[in-house]
């Protein structure tokens, strides 16, 4: 195998690729990269078996051939080298990368490139079209609510849903849940959607928000994988991923619809007051208390080991006086994925589930947000 590149091509294709590539694989294979050169330019491709991504990006090719290289290894040599051409050659047992004009180079030990897991031709059944900067958008205000435990593997993904009114991103881990929609035609999915891994979406977030093109989603027969590709600039990226199996939550049973109490407040003005009150909070449980009086809400925590705080500010509300908890974490990655200058609280008691929503429009004005969250007891709770 032997090419030429230039540095930014081949440290684009190597550190997109890298993002799907296991950190603890007990096979070395899977810690590997594999550069096939061929007469239309260079694929890069890395993969744990259940997130593949591979990366086509322009070169001169002068001898077709393959080679599979130590992913983190290589990535981080080669973003190091200065700008300009790049000269790969495989000889030897080792892959030469001379830059400089000759000037400078490194060799890296290769393994097998025939050994590598086969990436499968991929054939989508079910296809929708989506903007890279509108997906990036609908999985950052989501995916931050998916689940890090094993016990309920579905929670551990985003369920996408599409239609020919809207398609919908929903993420829950039973303590919060993010639902994000945007109005238009896209029929293909169908009304059970399916459930995208949280980090495959977050891979594919992150070439979304570079893509030149609109972002295809492909659904396998089966439903049980589903490829991304979008162009960015010269470069052709693809995201294949297993998706997550067993049937999602009726999160709509979960929403609920009469929560009479209204609290209206500033975003930025509440997340100050929530991050610094939760200095004194408890490590694990992270809880913070709202005192909800008229026209005013007080933020204040506890603990024996870590003092005290409380913070005053203004706020709409016009219910009867109450006590909630919160994990205070949950309300900063929910306050985060919200836009708007003012947030209003929908309440019923202080042990029911709250929904959060911006007041007025989204900036996109055929988005819509909705968050949920559950209160925490709080110990002086009655009842």
């Amino acid at each position: 195998m032997e090419l030429t590149i230039q540095q930014g091509d081949l440290a684009f294709a190597v550190g997109q690729a890298l993002g799907s590539v296991s950190s603890k694989s007990p096979l070395p294979l899977l810690g590997c990269l594999l550069m096939e050169a061929e007469k239309s330019g260079l694929r890069v491709t890395g993969t744990d078996l259940d997130l593949t991504t591979s990366v086509a990006v322009p070169c001169v090719v002068s001898s077709p051939g393959k080679a599979a290289v130590s992913a983190r290894h290589f990535n981080e040599v080669v973003r190091k080298m200065p700008k300009g051409t790049l000269a790969v050659a495989v000889r030897g047992g080792q892959c030469e990368v001379s830059y400089g004009d000759g000037k400078g180079w490194s060799r890296f030990p290769v393994q097998d490139p025939g050994e590598f897991p086969r990436v499968p031709e991929f054939k989508g059944d079910a296809k929708l079209t989506l903007e890279g900067v509108a997906l990036a958008r609908l999985a950052a205000r989501t995916s931050y609510a998916t689940s890090t435990e094993d016990t309920r593997p579905m929670l551990n993904g985003v369920l996408v849903q599409a239609d020919d009114k809207c398609v919908t991103f929903v993420a829950t881990d039973g303590h919060r849940l993010a639902k994000a929609a945007r109005r238009g035609a896209f029929g293909g999915l169908g009304a059970q959607g399916v459930i995208v891994p949280g980090r495959a979406l977050n891979a594919v977030s992150r070439t979304a928000e570079a893509a030149t093109s609109p972002v295809e989603f492909e659904v396998a027969s089966g439903k049980n994988q589903a490829g991304f590709s979008a162009q960015v600039g010269e470069y052709r990226v693809q995201i294949m991923t297993r998706l997550q199996e067993g049937v999602y939550p009726n999160y709509e049973q979960v929403i609920p619809k009469d929560n009479p109490k209204l609290l209206t407040a500033r975003r930025g003005d509440l997340m100050d007051a929530i991050d610094l009150v939760a200095s004194h909070a408890d490590n694990v449980t992270r809880q913070v208390r709202f005192s909800l009086r008229k026209g005013r809400l007080g933020v204040s925590s506890t603990t024996p080991e870590l003092g005290s705080g409380e913070q005053q500010m203004d706020a709409q509300y016009d219910g009867e006086d109450m006590e909630i908890g919160y994990n205070a974490s949950y309300l900063l990655e929910i306050l985060r994925s919200i836009p708007t200058e003012q947030v209003q609280f929908h309440l019923k008691t202080a042990l029911s589930a709250g929904v959060i929503e911006p007041v007025g429009a989204l900036p996109q004005g055929e988005e819509d947000l909705l968050c949920l969250i559950m209160p925490l007891r709080l110990p002086d709770a009655v009842g």
